[in-house]
């Protein structure tokens, strides 16, 4: 992710400071899910949450970080989903716009994309199709993604997840409509 600092230190410098731990848990806390930034209501499904909170100082700002990840999966259909949401508290520190592509190949680093296909706004969300070969088996995907909480020259929060089904890319967008993120 990258962080802009509003004129008092460099965008390497915020880059270090914070870094998306969308594929890494190892500093996640499971959380009960009524807590996370997110909520889903689906019938059959079993969905997890985590949380992680880490200070960031830079120059003269400094505030915090909070990451929520949700995991959903089902059987009927068989399909998982994964969201992760960033949310910046630190006043003068900003994450910059960029395209689902890119921020997706940054935070989901485990997945080999192939026909990757950008479909602009759907549901609220920048989205994109795309498919993988996910446990072996090879699925049909969708990425999402959605900045909100506009300040000065970028935002205060990013959300980025994707979802594959072994069965139909259907199955996934049924999913992401009973997903209630922050600016829903």
């Amino acid at each position: 992710m990258t962080i802009k600092l509003a004129g008092i230190a460099s965008a390497i410098v915020a880059a270090v400071i914070i870094a998306v731990p969308a594929a890494q848990s190892d500093d996640m806390d499971a959380i009960d899910c009524s807590s996370s930034s997110f909520a889903f209501s689906g019938e059959g499904f079993t969905v997890d949450c985590e949380r992680s909170n880490d200070q960031v100082r830079a120059g003269e700002s400094s505030g915090a970080t909070q990451v929520d990840v949700m995991t959903i999966s089902g059987e009927e259909p068989r399909m998982f989903m994964t969201v992760v949401g960033v949310r910046i508290t630190a006043t003068r520190l900003y994450m910059e716009y960029r395209g689902l592509r890119q921020n997706f190949t940054e935070a989901f680093t485990h997945i080999e994309v192939q026909d990757w296909n950008g479909i602009g706004n759907k549901g609220g969300y920048d989205s994109a199709e795309f498919t993988a070969v996910i446990s072996g088996l090879p699925s049909s995907c969708v990425a999402i993604q959605r900045y909100t909480n506009a300040a000065w020259t970028g935002f205060k929060r990013r959300m980025i997840g994707m979802g594959c089904s072994p069965v139909d890319r259907s199955h996934v967008y049924d999913a992401i409509a009973k997903l209630r993120a922050p600016g829903d």
